[in-house]
This record gives C-alpha cells, sequence and structure tokens, in this order.
C-alpha cells in the first residue's frame, strides 16, 4: 500500500506472518476473479470463506506482534545497582529526645532503596538517586549508642552499602533538689531521692566523691542509698550526677547539709481537758533529736480509762486515742511521756503531765471573754481533734505565749483521712482568727490555697505580748453538724 509507513519492525516471526498472507492474498484474487465469471462451487464457497478467516486471523497477529503484545518474551529488567552512603543528616543526637527525620546521601539509589538502623527497616522516602530521608522514631534514641545506618537496594542486583555511625549522645545531668533537703547527724541510713533532669539508667552518683548505690526511676529522679556512716557528723556532703559516654558528662556539684541534731524535747506542757464518754484524740508535739521519733509511757506511768498511745514512727506516733471511762466526778490523772530519737546512741526525753476528765459534759467552747478562759478549751502544742456542730457553732480555744515567739497554727479537714468515712476529707471549709487577750483579731486566714486547699493556716506569728491568746474556728459558711470535722494543730506556744 502506498503512503506513509512506519518504521520496519525487524522479525522473523512477523516476515512469515505476512508471507502467508500474501498467499492467501493471491488465493482469494483467483478465486474473486472466478466468481465474477462463474458461480463458485460449495467446495470452493467453503475454501473461499477459510481463506479470508486465514487471512484476517494472521493481520491480526502480525498487528498484535508488531506493538510488543506477543511474539519472543520481554528483554529481563535491569540490575538495581549497589548503593553507596557518604553522609548522613544529623550525625548525631541525644538520648531520649524526639523522633526527627534523617537524611541519607550517597549514590545508586532507586525508589525501592530502604534505610536500615542496626539491620532494621525504617520509613523511608525516595527523593532522588543521591538521597533518601528516614523518619526515626523516639524508641530509637531512648538510650545512648553507636547506630549502624546502611542503604540497601532489593534484587535484582541491589544489596545493602557499607555503614555509617550514628551517635546517639547522653546529655549532660543536672541536680535540682533532693528529698529530704537535709538531715541530722547520727541518725540511720536512708533513701535519698535527687530531682533534676537528664537522668539515664546508666547514670552514677557519686557522694563527697564517692559512688553510691542509685536507682533510675526517670529522667527527672534518682534514688539514693545513704547508710549511716555517711552521716556520722555535721557537714556539708557534695552531690554530683555522672552520665557515661557517649556524650554524657558530670553535673555541677549540690550540697546537701548535715546538721548537729537539736536538744530534743517534748513542747506539749498540758493535755486538754475531755469528759468521761467522750472519743479522746491528741497528739503531743516534740523537736529536736534524730527523727524519726517514737513514743511511749516512761516506766511505771499507764493511761486511765483505755486509753492508748500510738508506739510507731508513723504519722501519727504518740497519739494518745480512745474512749474514755465515764467518771463519777472531775477527776485528774497523771502521766510520764516518753520520747526516743533514731541516734545511734539514742536520746530519751521524758515530761510529767496529766489529764483532766470531768464526770459531766464540758459544755460548749464557743465564748471569749476579755480576761478570762472561761468557755473555751485550754490547749497546748500538739494536734487535736473536733467538729463543728451544731449548726452555726464556733469553736474557741486558749493558750499561753510568749512575747516574741513564733506560733503555727493550721487546720486539716479537707486533708484529712477518716477511716470510718467512705472519702477522703471533711467537708468543713475553716476559717482560723488569731485574737489577744481582749478577744481583738490579730490575724485571720481562710484558705491555704483558694480553689484548692479549703484548710486555714497562720504561719509564723510573732507574739506581741507574754499572756493568753485565743484561736477561734468557724466554718465559712456558717454551717455546723458532727461530720465537720477537723485537726486543730499549735507549735509556738508556751
Amino acid at each position: 500500500m502506498r503512503g506513509k509507513t512506519g518504521p520496519r519492525i525487524e522479525s522473523p516471526i512477523l516476515d512469515r506472518q505476512f508471507e502467508t498472507v500474501l498467499k492467501i492474498s493471491n488465493e482469494l484474487r483467483m478465486h474473486s476473479v472466478i466468481g465474477k465469471t462463474r458461480p463458485l462451487t460449495s467446495t470452493a464457497q467453503a475454501r473461499f470463506s477459510a481463506l479470508m478467516v486465514s487471512a484476517m486471523t494472521l493481520l491480526l497477529i502480525a498487528g498484535f506482534s508488531a506493538c510488543g503484545g506477543g511474539g519472543s518474551a520481554p528483554p529481563p529488567p535491569a540490575s538495581n545497582p549497589l548503593p553507596g552512603l557518604s553522609s548522613i543528616s544529623p550525625e548525631s543526637t541525644a538520648a531520649g529526645g524526639d523522633a526527627f527525620t534523617l537524611t541519607i546521601n550517597g549514590q545508586n539509589f532507586v525508589s525501592s532503596s530502604g534505610v536500615q538502623w542496626n539491620g532494621v527497616g525504617l520509613t523511608t522516602t525516595f527523593i532522588s538517586s543521591t538521597h533518601l530521608s528516614a523518619f526515626v522514631p523516639a524508641s530509637r534514641i531512648a538510650a545512648s549508642g553507636l547506630e549502624q545506618i546502611t542503604v540497601f537496594n532489593p534484587a535484582p542486583g541491589g544489596g545493602t552499602s557499607t555503614a555509617l555511625v550514628f551517635t546517639v549522645n547522653n546529655p549532660v545531668p543536672t541536680i535540682t533538689a533532693t528529698s529530704p533537703s537535709g538531715t541530722v547527724a547520727g541518725g540511720p541510713g536512708f533513701t535519698l531521692t535527687l530531682l533534676g533532669a537528664n537522668f539515664v539508667p546508666t547514670s552514677s552518683v557519686l557522694w563527697n566523691g564517692s559512688g553510691r548505690s542509685v536507682n533510675f526511676v526517670s529522667s527527672m529522679q534518682l534514688n539514693v542509698e545513704i547508710s549511716e556512716s555517711d552521716i556520722t557528723s555535721a557537714g556539708i556532703a557534695q552531690l554530683t550526677v555522672s552520665n557515661p559516654g557517649p556524650g554524657g558528662g558530670t553535673s555541677r556539684a549540690f550540697a546537701f547539709p548535715i546538721e548537729s541534731p537539736m536538744p530534743l524535747a517534748i513542747l506539749t506542757s498540758r493535755l486538754p481537758d475531755s469528759a468521761g464518754g467522750k472519743d479522746y484524740y491528741f497528739i503531743p508535739l516534740a523537736t529536736g533529736g534524730v527523727p524519726p521519733l517514737s513514743w511511749s509511757l516512761a516506766s511505771g506511768s499507764s493511761l486511765p480509762l483505755a486509753l492508748s498511745i500510738d508506739t510507731t514512727t508513723q504519722d501519727s506516733a504518740g497519739l494518745i486515742s480512745g474512749t474514755l471511762g465515764a467518771v463519777g466526778t472531775d477527776t485528774t490523772y497523771n502521766l510520764t511521756l516518753q520520747v526516743t530519737d533514731s541516734a545511734t546512741s539514742p536520746h530519751v526525753v521524758t515530761r510529767d503531765l496529766s489529764l483532766t476528765v470531768h464526770g459531766v459534759s464540758l459544755g460548749r467552747n464557743d465564748a471569749c471573754t476579755a480576761g478570762t478562759t472561761a468557755g473555751t478549751t485550754q490547749i497546748s502544742n500538739g494536734r487535736l481533734r473536733a467538729s463543728i456542730s451544731p449548726y452555726g457553732d464556733i469553736d474557741v480555744y486558749s493558750f499561753h505565749g510568749t512575747a516574741g515567739s513564733q506560733v503555727t497554727i493550721e487546720t486539716f479537714a479537707g486533708r484529712l483521712f477518716l477511716p470510718s468515712q467512705d472519702w477522703q476529707g471533711s467537708f468543713l471549709d475553716s476559717v482560723l482568727e488569731l485574737l489577744d487577750s481582749n478577744c481583738n483579731q490579730l490575724t485571720v486566714n481562710d484558705d491555704i490555697e483558694f480553689g484548692y486547699t479549703l484548710d486555714s493556716l497562720i504561719q509564723n506569728f510573732s507574739l506581741p505580748y507574754t499572756g493568753t491568746y485565743f484561736i477561734r474556728v468557724r466554718d465559712w459558711r456558717g454551717d455546723g453538724r458532727p461530720d465537720l470535722i477537723y485537726d486543730l494543730a499549735l507549735t509556738g506556744a508556751d
């Protein structure tokens, strides 16, 4: 056929197919001529139809083959090259950091290349034959180390590149605080909590340059075991934390004070009066010595009327509690309290006290009258329990103080744990007042922290004179009922 033709496809198979088509074409031409002069026989018509079908089939096959859809198998795909690395960015990071993107530079990267971290694949993005990026999750850099970075090209061909090293550095640690903040010389060993930043599981702690047993809690807390031999004398201990390489380093020294113990003393000068049949709850106060302190009754002394004393070293140490038995008349019981500290050579002190149990109800303690303690509950240093009840109740206490002494008065209601209840704390929203001997207000506090701690605190108030003072406790709403329970703590009194 004349006209424009495309380039000739060199193929032996196509050549043979076209030769066959030409032969069939010639036969068809002959049949066509014969058919014009005379009718074809049935045999000739069948032969003519078969030739037409063969010609069309071969032409279709020839055209399909020319377009690459048949004929011989296509050549095998080209082999992937072996990748090579020249650099990575960044080359290092700090242990415990956030996830990040790692950039890989090199050659022979393909779209199916994968970046490997110590032989484990990372999510990889192909940028070009010389650039890849990979996502490194935070879990890969949780701890320090030297990590192997490679690139893998799949088969055919391909392979794994030589490795480049990515460094996960330990940070430099910092100490910001300790708990406790200090201790007393001559005490027992204890667990010291270090608070700060950039601690790692392999952190070490030095106490005056000597290593101590460490328990890693988190990147912000370490627990260190301090022995009694570390605190035999007063002074300043230097604490440092070191993180090993790679990276790492040593913190600045943190000063931990070891103080000489103050003299051990019982500060409670009187026990609150009560009445027969009433529940009694009072924790005496001691100071000095080497904590923790333990309480007991001196030899030969006893508590009256089924009362008991907590002899543990817990928060309730020294608690005198129980239900007082009935008495016919007002009765005063004498007893001797004893407190012992935790020094390696314990200190022991005692104090004679008395408890008066009234045969009849004490009546209400809601009156402040100038010049007299009548209508009040007389107290000393320690912690007692009471309630604002009935509705509209006010509790008034009296104590004796010395000019210049600093008193601290605190209520515990919302912060109480009351085993008899299914919830923690009392619903009392206390208001706390300190009054002078003429019932004039010296200072007042409603909430320790408005909106969070509804208990009240008057702290380190310097007393202006020597004599009688009053404490007044009430509910901010003017409420009152038996479950508005509170503890009142007083320190700094005579």
